[in-house]
């Protein structure tokens, strides 16, 4: 969002530096149930996100939906920044994901918080602290750039996005956006940055990665034909609206030079079906600059496009700033929302998220349709067992033979390949190291036959 208000505010507590161990859910939520979200195609070629517990198959999609922090520069906003404030959220709006829109630069806000590039400790903790509570909610947590300028920044934007991989990357919960909201620059521009941040995220993870577009995200159509440059092909391009100041379908009575007077909407449908996955990571109720009251007739209309392509979203902003688009109330806490007009009409559209989930475990995609395209699936034998814990493939077999042994990527690729001489009994074997995600084991003895999903955190 384009933020256009200044205010004067007292600086909020400090936050104190805290070690996190490996993290655990405290519930079953859309992350197990969906697992690692995949930018893939349907039959028809059209750019969907799906999950990597059922893979890339028609009917498969997957839309989650939730809110943005607003920026982290003020406490009406830090508030949020919490683990009590991402609970409450979980508990009382079902939320399935959240934004944390970290300020990236020299940000100081009279009082308020500074950015990253003024002190970088404060910013990587309130990340650090939503992206656990996150987890621990097993919920998706974005975690945003959230610059204007990021093409001037990349060298910040590499280091933080490296840590950030390397710490969280493991976590299916885990999306990484790049560049929140690219002004009136060219797509080359952006792609040069984004090939750059991808490639230090993809040293640890292969997480789904999020990329602006230009002019504020309203032309998600511009990489058609010159995508970002990611080696897992596990990325999707950003679409932004604000209800009141945008149009879902159709063109504008006006166009401009270089990206046409197409609505944003129709450059999104464009962009899907071109093959693109687009992902709507901003969109509020009112105004473009935060302001105005929502029009409930145009926040439908987007509603229904977004349902229709099962597009997921992150509404502006969860705070009580003095803004029309805040969710809530001054007043509100992190334990306790009170709702804006805004904030009850977004909780309305929250309102049709599952409430509870089941646990994909490490079910595998039956359908040859899956993400493992070129992959046949067959049924497991009987008394013929394989599971793989810390890198190490655990094998009980009835016969002897050579037993081959692959392991693919959640996104189809052969990541590990040999072959066994081995007797009945038991095994061990180590499968190598492997960077963190989701895998697929299989084993062929003869006639025998065991496949199972695992994952390397």
């Amino acid at each position: 969002m384009r933020f256009t208000t200044a205010a004067t505010l007292a600086l909020a507590a400090s936050l104190a530096t805290t070690a996190f161990a490996q993290i655990t859910p405290t519930r079953v939520g859309p992350v197990s149930q969906y697992g690692q979200l995949m930018a893939g195609k349907n039959s028809q070629g059209k750019g969907q996100i799906y999950g990597s517990c059922e893979g890339v198959k028609d009917g498969a999609e997957v839309q989650v939906r939730g809110m943005s922090l607003y920026w982290s520069l003020m406490p009406q906003a830090v508030e949020y920044w919490s683990e009590e404030g991402v609970s409450t959220m979980v508990r009382d709006m079902n939320i399935q994901i959240v934004r944390a829109a970290m300020a990236t630069g020299n940000e100081d806000w009279n009082n308020g918080y500074k950015g990253y590039g003024s002190d970088p400790t404060t910013q990587m903790n309130l990340m650090k602290t939503v992206v656990e509570a996150a987890i621990k909610n097993d919920i998706y947590v974005i975690i945003d750039w959230h610059s204007h300028n990021a093409n001037e920044q990349t060298n910040s934007a590499k280091d933080f996005f490296s840590k950030m991989a390397q710490e969280y990357g493991k976590y299916d919960n885990v999306i990484f956006e790049l560049f929140n909201e690219p002004t009136d620059v060219s797509w080359n521009t952006i792609k040069t940055y984004a090939d750059q941040v991808v490639s230090a995220i993809r040293e640890h993870s292969d997480n789904l990665i999020l990329v602006g577009t230009p002019k504020w995200d309203q032309n998600p159509h511009a990489p058609i034909g010159n995508e970002v440059n990611d080696p897992k092909k596990n990325t999707a391009y950003t679409l932004h609206y604000y209800a009141n100041s945008h149009c879902w379908s159709g063109s504008y009575d006006w166009s401009d030079p270089t990206w046409g007077g197409d609505c944003e909407g129709t450059k999104g449908e464009k962009a899907m079906n071109a093959g693109l996955s687009v992902f709507v990571s901003e969109w509020g109720t009112a105004n473009s600059d935060g302001n105005g009251n929502p029009d409930q007739s145009r926040n439908k209309s987007w509603q229904d496009y977004m349902n229709k392509h099962k597009l997921s979203w992150a509404n502006w902003s969860a705070s009580y700033i003095s803004e029309g688009t805040a969710a809530f109330q001054n007043g509100s806490s992190k334990t306790s929302l009170q709702y804006t007009t805004s904030g009850n009409l977004v909780k309305g559209y929250l309102s049709s998220n599952p409430t509870t989930y089941k646990a994909c475990h490490d079910a595998v995609p039956e359908s040859s349709s899956s993400v493992f395209d070129a992959i046949p699936f067959y049924a497991n034998s009987d008394r013929f067992n394989a599971s793989v814990q810390n890198g190490t493939l655990s094998l009980t077999s009835t016969a002897s033979g050579v037993a081959n042994i692959q392991v693919f990527d959640m996104l189809g690729n052969t990541r590990v390949q040999m072959s066994k001489q081995l007797g009945s009994g038991s095994h061990s074997i180590a499968l190598g190291t492997l960077p963190a995600g989701s895998y697929l084991v299989r084993v062929q003895q003869g006639a025998n036959l065991s496949q199972v999903r695992f994952q390397v955190r």
